[in-house]
């Protein structure tokens, strides 16, 4: 994994398990949907399904503890973020200025279907920690994913599904078309220049390749 993207210890547990490998392998559409028989084994309360404004804000803080980033109040394409969501622990842009709450509600990509088991299992883990997951600060939100992502617990497949969102906002900019560092705050952190209809002419990597493919020996 890109060292960009490992910001705290639940980045580097994802990173153990390969799982950047296995969501660009199988795209997060893929494992959201191969997480759906075990989402259903979590026991929702009735009042989950209710607080929909209050879930969103749930959505964004675990997506900044995934990939943390600095506050802000609203997203690259201008949604709004809650003020609490965003713990602030790096200076960098993360996943919820990159637009990881719209993808999540993105209906092609099927992550509501898991939303309400999974923010189930995600408070009853932050009321361990001594909260609702919205009120906790970033070593207690830590703690409480590392606990879902643990292999003892038998939906953390659902766990890295949610997970996944946040990598595809983030790394692929996924609720842009044609997004470059410009627009998509992922990309520049990474150093991606993302997109150019046009190339990029003001670029080179400085080397000089076959001559006789090129007339200088590097590219234009």
């Amino acid at each position: 994994m890109d060292q960009r993207l490992i910001r705290g210890e639940v980045a580097a547990e994802l990173s153990r398990r390969q799982f950047l490998q296995r969501a660009g392998a199988l795209g997060a559409g893929a494992m959201i949907a191969s997480a759906l028989p075990v989402a259903a084994r979590i026991a929702v309360p009735e009042r989950a399904e209710a607080q929909v404004l209050l879930t969103d804000a749930t959505l964004q803080a675990f997506f900044d503890t995934i990939i943390p980033g600095r506050r802000v109040a609203t997203t690259d394409l201008g949604h709004d973020v809650h003020p609490q969501a965003i713990a602030g622990v790096d200076p960098d842009p993360g996943a919820v200025e990159a637009d990881a709450l719209l993808l999540a509600h993105n209906p092609n990509l099927g992550f509501e279907t898991l939303s309400v088991p999974f923010l189930a299992q995600l408070e009853a883990f932050a009321l361990l920690q001594g909260g609702p997951f919205l009120t906790l600060g970033y070593a207690k939100r830590q703690a409480a994913c590392l606990q879902g992502l643990s292999h003892d617990n038998p939906t953390r497949v659902v766990w890295e599904s949610a997970a996944a969102v946040a990598f595809t906002a983030f790394c692929a900019a996924a609720t842009q078309r044609n997004a470059t560092a410009d627009s998509a705050s992922g990309y520049a952190v990474m150093g991606h220049p993302g997109t150019a209809p046009r190339g990029y002419s003001d670029f080179s990597y400085g080397l000089r390749l076959a001559r006789e493919r090129t007339a200088t020996g590097s590219l234009p």
